[in-house]
């Protein structure tokens, strides 16, 4: 990556944190909204310029998608999670919370018509396969969304993986 974006790069970060307002108002529409190449580009433009460099220079796809991977690094290395992703993901939560209390109230439902009497073995049954339908669906988007809070650059296991070589390296 340019070290001339780099070094803009910090400028303006730093200056946000002093309290620049222009600095603040940058910091503050990056997160605001989904980072495509072209509007990460548009920000890049518009921040250079006013960081006074030309505005009307091009900046080339590599050097978008290098400065969109330093700034997705730096934040997981904060833990900043981007308030339109935060919100996604918010909102992800609060559907699967919804399908959780709707499925437990369905197996309460089915417990009672068990308890009930009538066709017992058929209704345990029933009971049994909903419940093991509803804890796999659970398991399966809670790992969505871990996903989605861990960010789209790393594989599914990779932390297993870490974890048992830091576990294999402090036992020796």
């Amino acid at each position: 990556m340019d070290t001339r974006t780099v070094e803009m790069w910090l400028r303006m970060t730093a200056d946000a944190l002093r309290g620049s307002d222009n600095a603040q108002r940058a910091m503050g529409t990056l997160g605001g909204g989904p980072l495509s190449p072209s509007s990460l580009e548009a920000w890049m433009k518009l921040w250079l310029a006013e960081g006074g460099q030309s505005g009307s220079g091009t900046i080339s796809a590599a050097e978008v998608s290098e400065f969109h991977t330093m700034l997705e690094d730096s934040w997981r290395l904060l833990g900043v999670v981007p308030r339109n992703r935060y919100d996604e993901l918010n909102k992800h939560y609060e559907e699967l919370r919804r399908r959780l209390e709707d499925s437990e109230r369905t197996v309460r439902r089915l417990r009672r018509a068990l308890g009930q009497g009538g066709e017992q073995a058929e209704a345990r049954s029933m009971l049994d396969t909903w419940e093991n339908l509803t804890e796999q669906t659970l398991a399966t988007q809670s790992e969505w969304a871990r996903r989605g809070l861990q960010g789209w650059g790393t594989e599914p296991g990779d932390d297993e993986q870490d974890d048992d070589k830091q576990d294999d390296d402090t036992s020796k």
